[in-house]
């Protein structure tokens, strides 16, 4: 008996090397194992399929599976500092861990960067939360990111100059 040993990789990972065991006794000659898994392949199940090749004694081939796993990806939130009394920034995740060459564009349900401070709030450090996100290929991760709200810029007042004649009203 032939079996293809099971094997698993991560998306976006080669292939192992195929392997097998014999049970029952001496092969002679030498199987050929194949799969249709290719790196872009998405995460699941693929048959390892196993053939005589050139194996000359009467043999059962067994075939195996090759499993693909989710890759990990990393969704961080970055650091933002703004003004008290501004707008937030556009909060721009970046991400470490993609596979073949992809982007964001791929995910099906991208992360989201939200935080509680508003145009009002007081000088200080604030919480850039970051969450959600699903994808079929990459088992995503979230790193929360930092808002600093800095003092506004100081107002100047100044008063204008005026002139009256002695015992008139002030304008």
């Amino acid at each position: 008996v032939i079996k293809a040993n099971n094997l698993t990789r991560t998306y976006g990972d080669e292939s192992p090397k195929l392997t097998y065991t014999v049970e029952g006794g001496e092969l002679v000659g030498e199987p050929v194992l194949t799969c249709k898994a290719t790196p872009t392949s998405p995460v699941g199940t693929y048959d390892i399929v196993v053939a005589a090749g050139t194996v000359k004694n009467p043999v059962t081939l067994v075939n195996g599976e090759l499993t693909v796993t989710k890759a990990a990806l990393t969704a961080k939130g970055g650091t933002y500092i703004r003004k008290q009394g501004e707008d937030n920034p556009q909060f721009v995740l970046t991400y470490e861990g993609f596979k073949n060459r992809e982007t964001a564009s791929v995910l099906k349900e991208r992360p989201t960067a939200t935080t509680d401070a508003t145009r009002e709030s007081l000088p200080g450090d604030y919480v850039i939360t970051v969450s959600g996100g699903e994808d079929e290929n990459y088992d995503i991760s979230c790193v929360d990111g930092l808002l600093k709200v800095e003092p506004a810029d100081p107002v100047t007042v100044t008063a204008r100059s005026y002139t009256r004649e002695y015992g008139q009203d002030n304008p």
